[in-house]
């Protein structure tokens, strides 16, 4: 056991895959590629131009309508000139009533709205871009740290299958260790799964058209801090969701606007031409609705009633969403001391232990069970590491956008 040991299994032979052919991606150029491909966005932006062409619509002015009339028409003795009473005359409406001015206010609410909901789901895709790029870049580095783990296990079993052959080993201890090579495959195959999954996640959320080979370029071990608005900072004016649920009270208002316009009635103006028996005269008249019975109650009232509602969401949405950002900082606060004062020490305590018990075993002074429950102990804190490591980037994701930081 001291005396032929290979010294290489002191050290972790480092896995890495072809560098050929692939193509370096970051995250701003993962969120950029999807903001600039999800058809989604597009859909928004569709929505949004419909909006300003129907607000151009609530500026125009109604159509003049055009009267042509005869009366007296007889069968006999009658002469169309002279014993007809004919009319030609226009009527024009006259919006006193403040409609015009009541739709074009609802039409600015609704590109205003539309316009939110663009940023909204803006938003949203890059919140889904960022953690689906962490995601894939934790199981990357999960999938090596178990290829390193797998290679270093072809090591052993080689070294032990050719101290069997030579009569130096008993078969339990060959046993034994090619059962742990067959559990450390079978975890490094599961890992790869995952990080092809990972990756084919990434793709889903950026549109890419074509399955590449992407080279995640962010520094997975890299403690960025988020970028948060100061203390006391208002997230209800940060967030879009405070926003539209602000934009909703005065789309409410300008609902309730219209809706009491329209219980007011319009004067109708007409301007014309009579011919009565020979004679021609000038037409002239005014009409109006007299809003007796029907003054739009029901509408004017339930308009009112949207504007408490809405009034009332904008308080509930100003509370969610400042009890979003609290514990999100507190979830990243939490994340980063849990990475710092826990598994990054673990971690390094795991791997000097696992060194120490490759030396000792080379010397003969570790049996091959401790061995192997070191190595053991070895990746199952590095993997406690990486989904630290990976938890902290997802709660930096997760408070810049509680926070309302543009991607």
């Amino acid at each position: 056991m001291r005396s032929c040991f290979p010294a290489s299994l002191c050290l972790l032979a480092f896995w890495t895959g072809p560098a050929f052919a692939q193509t370096p991606l970051s995250l701003s150029e993962a969120v950029s590629f999807a903001l600039s491909h999800r058809p989604e966005l597009r859909a928004s932006a569709d929505r949004t131009s419909a909006a300003e062409h129907l607000r151009e619509q609530a500026g125009l002015i109604p159509n003049p309508r055009l009267f042509l009339q005869s009366e007296d028409l007889r069968a006999v003795h009658f002469n169309f000139w002279q014993d007809s009473e004919t009319f030609a005359y226009a009527a024009e409406t006259l919006e006193t009533s403040g409609r015009r001015g009541g739709r074009i206010a609802a039409a600015n609410q609704r590109v205003e709205r539309n316009g939110l909901e663009a940023e909204q789901i803006r938003l949203q895709v890059a919140l889904r871009v960022r953690q689906a790029y962490w995601t894939a870049e934790g199981t990357q580095f999960m999938a090596k740290l178990y290829q390193q783990n797998e290679d270093y296990f072809h090591q052993i079993i080689s070294y032990h299958e050719a101290r069997f052959h030579e009569g130096r080993l008993a078969e339990i201890d060959l046993l034994r260790v090619r059962l742990e090579g067959e559990r450390v495959h079978a975890a490094s195959t599961r890992a790869q799964l995952e990080a092809e999954r990972a990756i084919l996640d990434l793709e889903r959320e950026i549109a890419s058209p074509d399955r590449g080979d992407w080279r995640l370029t962010e520094p997975f071990e890299a403690l960025d801090p988020p970028i948060v608005p100061p203390p006391g900072a208002d997230p209800a004016l940060a967030r879009v969701e405070g926003q539209a649920a602000h934009q909703a009270i005065a789309a409410a208002a300008a609902n309730l606007r219209l809706q009491k316009a329209n219980g007011r009635p319009d004067l109708e103006a007409l301007l014309g031409y009579k011919r009565n028996i020979g004679f021609d005269t000038v037409l002239v008249g005014l009409q109006l609705n007299l809003p007796i019975f029907d003054r739009n109650q029901g509408a004017v009232a339930a308009a009112k009633a949207d504007t408490h509602a809405a009034e009332e969401d904008y308080a509930a949405v100003r509370q969610q969403l400042s009890s979003q950002l609290s514990i999100s900082r507190r979830e990243y606060e939490l994340k980063r001391e849990e990475y710092l004062e826990t598994f990054k020490p673990l971690r390094d305590q795991a791997i000097e232990i696992s060194e120490i018990s490759r030396a000792a075993y080379q010397e003969g002074g570790l049996d091959l069970v401790r061995l192997l429950d070191a190595e053991r102990v070895r990746v199952e804190a590095e993997v406690s590491w990486v989904q630290a490591l990976e938890g902290y980037h997802q709660s930096v994701v997760a408070l810049e956008y509680a926070a309302g930081v543009q991607p």
